[in-house]
């Protein structure tokens, strides 16, 4: 049994929602407006980050999930929240990891202290953080050993 790490984080508590709410109009036209019943119900949700950082589950927390919206889908043969929700994992991944490359940057030009971006990055998987990191780390030393090498 794998142990999941709850992660309820976003730049504003809307965001999760609204991103959701955009998936199902464009790919899930079926599940909009259960979710969109869901929402004004105030249902919660969690994403859930793996262990390994390398994957992402986002879940409906609530009684109405399950007992109003699912069974009757599931009733209906129609398609499952799980599809929609897996979407939004894909793009809560995609969120973070351009939220990893930007602190990156803002910590190799001296815009952030590294300690302070770290703190930022714990436990939400930015793995692209340190990858950056080191690459614009590598390409500020190799300017500034350019800049050096200039004649005056």
């Amino acid at each position: 049994m794998r142990l999941v790490n709850t992660i309820v984080r976003y730049e504003s508590s809307a965001r999760p929602w609204r991103r959701l709410l955009e998936i199902a109009a464009d790919h899930f036209p079926d599940t909009l407006a259960d979710l969109a019943f869901l929402r004004t119900r105030g249902v919660k949700l969690e994403l859930h980050v793996d262990d390994d950082r390398a994957s992402y589950v986002v879940k409906l927390a609530g009684p109405d999930v399950h007992v109003v919206v699912e069974a009757d889908r599931k009733a209906q043969g129609r398609t499952p929240l799980s599809e929609p929700l897996a979407a939004l994992a894909a793009d809560s991944q995609e969120h973070e990891s351009a939220d990893g490359r930007r602190l990156a940057r803002e910590v190799a030009t001296g815009a952030l202290k590294l300690q302070h971006a770290r703190c930022l990055c714990e436990g939400f998987g930015f793995k692209s953080f340190d990858v950056e990191l080191a690459r614009y780390r590598e390409e500020i030393a190799r300017s500034k050993a350019a800049a050096k090498k200039r004649p005056r």
